[in-house]
Parts: structure tokens; sequence; C-alpha cells
């Protein structure tokens, strides 16, 4: 595996390094709303709205904060994963391996968990998932290995420290989406190395089960859909829809779509739905990306702050875009009231980049049809 260029170490230092520079960019106002994380601790909650489409019953959806974090505290959320009863959404935040609870009811915010977190300009967390067993999976992206291994980490349902990797593998480089099959086994996708590994249920065994072109980032000067972190960013979030694996490409902007033999390995990849080379649009930036019961997807648009639904012919439309957007990372389906809402997480780093104030915290948009 190739050692890491100067180019993404000199960006990623520079991005990881948040701790002072957020803290000069200021806190939330007093103008916003939402719980705000950390030590528990909540404060009275009310949503802020932004137009969308229609939603069920002809109700118009809206985009809405559940809850707000603090980014002067780095309190960034990549990853995010919401319960099958829709009781609980789980976020973590990138830069500190601090996981939180929020509790949909009340939206109320809960420290869970923490993963190792990463010495400044070291690593990263990324993606959550959760198996049939009940176990959270974070993964943990690296810049420096020697530093802070990428790897895997499995946390208990009752939450807690944890310090011992699930699965660790020399090849690991940016770990980022993540979902189990069926059997148990764990996938998960790898943004600069452009590829699936494929974990075993007990975590000792790790394969490359895929890398192919199509999963590669570009950071050329030519292209405009490239991520602003100046290094090839690929394959990032994953899902499994009718035998075939689902990955989105944030550099070019795209859906790949990667079957399932009939033994398990990989068939042909090929681009299920792609973006206006120019605009980029509509899946600028894509990154986390979840399926619904009919086999469609919705997908979080980082670079167009954005959401994204995907149907099962490959067509993709903008559901809503820019409002309380900031750098959507993360999306996951679940309930309020019984009707039926995306939930995103804004992770906020465009904006930190672009030395604002990042509005991160939790989203949801519906209700949706």
């Amino acid at each position: 595996m190739k050692a890491i260029t100067t180019p993404l170490r000199s960006i990623l230092l520079a991005a990881l390094g948040l701790g002072a520079t957020l803290a000069a960019c200021g806190t939330q106002t007093p103008a916003d709303t939402g719980n705000v994380g950390g030590s528990g601790s909540t404060t009275a909650s009310a949503s802020v709205s932004s137009s969308g489409s229609l939603g069920t019953g002809g109700a118009a959806s809206s985009l809405s904060f559940l809850a707000r974090f603090d980014a002067a505290q780095s309190q960034l959320p990549e990853g995010l994963w919401v319960t099958a009863d829709s009781k609980t959404a789980y976020l973590g935040f990138a830069f500190t391996g601090q996981i939180v609870s929020v509790a949909l009811a009340d939206d109320t915010v809960t420290d869970f968990a923490t993963v190792p977190a990463p010495p400044a300009g070291k690593g990263f967390v990324t993606g959550i998932t959760q198996s049939l067993a009940g176990d959270l999976y974070v993964a943990a992206a690296t810049v420096d290995a020697a530093a802070y291994p990428g790897a895997i980490y499995k946390l208990p349902a009752a939450g807690g420290a944890v310090t011992q990797a699930f699965a660790a593998d020399a090849a690991f480089r940016a770990l980022n989406g993540l979902l189990f099959d069926e059997a148990g086994n764990l996938f998960v996708t790898d943004s600069v190395v452009g590829a699936i590994f494929k974990i075993s249920p007990d975590g000792q065994t790790v394969t490359d089960w895929l890398t192919d072109p199509l999963l590669l980032g570009d950071a050329s000067a030519t292209n405009p859909c490239k991520t602003p972190l100046g290094i090839p960013f690929g394959a990032n979030g994953i899902a499994l829809s009718q035998k075939a694996f689902y990955v989105t490409n944030s550099d070019k902007a795209t859906l790949v779509r990667i079957p399932i033999q009939a033994d398990g390995s990989a068939g042909a990849a090929s681009v299920f739905s792609a973006s206006d080379p120019a605009t980029c649009l509509p899946l600028h930036g894509a990154d986390g990306i979840t399926v619904d019961a009919d086999g469609s997807f919705f997908i979080a648009g980082d670079g167009g702050n954005s959401l994204v639904h995907v149907g099962t012919e490959g067509k993709a439309t903008v559901l809503s875009q820019g409002g309380l957007f900031d750098g959507p990372a993360s999306v996951s389906l679940g309930t309020l009231g019984a009707k039926k809402y995306a939930f995103l997480s804004n992770f906020g780093i465009g904006s930190y980049l672009e030395k604002k104030t990042p509005q991160v915290g939790l989203l949801s948009y519906g209700p949706l049809p």
C-alpha cells in the first residue's frame, strides 16, 4: 500500500487541527435552536425549518434541527446511525472519538461511548453501523498509521469507553461507510484506497473484496466535482439492495453499483447514477447513503449541501438544498410521529475550511412519501 502523500498530509493536518481554530470561530448564538450536546446536558428544543418538496398527504416537507452541537468543542458529527425502532440516533464526532445518543422522542442528547481519540492531525472517526445483535461499530480513518491506526471499533449495547480495535489492518487508510450482510460479515469502504474491505464476523480476517477505478477519487485540477480536501477521495457511503452494493463516490459525484455474485465475490462495477460534469449536480459531494423499503436511495450531498433521492432506475432528484444544510455527511431513515423522515448529520467541515462557524448537529427532513 502506498504511503499517504504530502498533499494528503498537509491538507488533512490543517483540517484536523480544529481545537483552537474552532474556538476562535465562536460558539452557537442565542438565536440557534435545538439541543446542544456535551456532558449529557441539553437546552430547550425548538425546530427551525426550511421549506422543501411535498411529503406525505401533500404536506410540505421541511428541514429542521433536532439537536445542535458545539463546533468550538470539536463536536463535528460525521457518522450517524438511527435504530430500527426510530427511538435513538447515534452520532460520532470525527475529531474527538466521542459517540453521543439522541433520544428522538424528546431530542435529549447523552454521552454514550468513546473510541480512541485521534491525536491532532493523525486521524478521524467516520461511519457508524449496527449489527443484528445490537452492537454499534465505528470506523476510524488514519492520516498517520503509526500514531493512529485505521481500525473498526465495536461498541457494546450499553456503551462506554472502548480502547481495543475489533478489526485492524495495515491496508486501512480512510475507512468510511460500513454495513453488515446477512451472514454477519462487515463491509467497509476506503475513500483513499478506492476499495471495499470485507471483515469476518469475528474481526480476525480482512480481505480486499474489491478495488476498482470507479471507486477511486479524482482530485485533478480539471475536476470541478472534487472535494475541498485536495486529495483523491472516492468510495464513501455504502448500501445493500437487491444483491448488490451501491457506493457513493464523493470526488466523481456518482453512485456506483457492484453486483454480488452467487459465490459472494464482486461482479463488474458500473455507474448507476451520475451527475452533470459541469455543475456536479445532483450528486455533488455524494457522501452517506441509505436504502428505502422500495429499493430507492437517499444520499447526503456534502458538497452540494443537499439531500438527494435516487430511484430504482438511477434517476437522481434533489429533495432539499441549502438552508440549514452545512456539509451533510450521513443519512438514515426513521419515523417521527408515525411518519417517515430522513435524518442527517451536519458535519460542517466545509464551513470550517472557509473559516466560518460550522452549523453542526442532527437534522430531520420530512415527512417523506
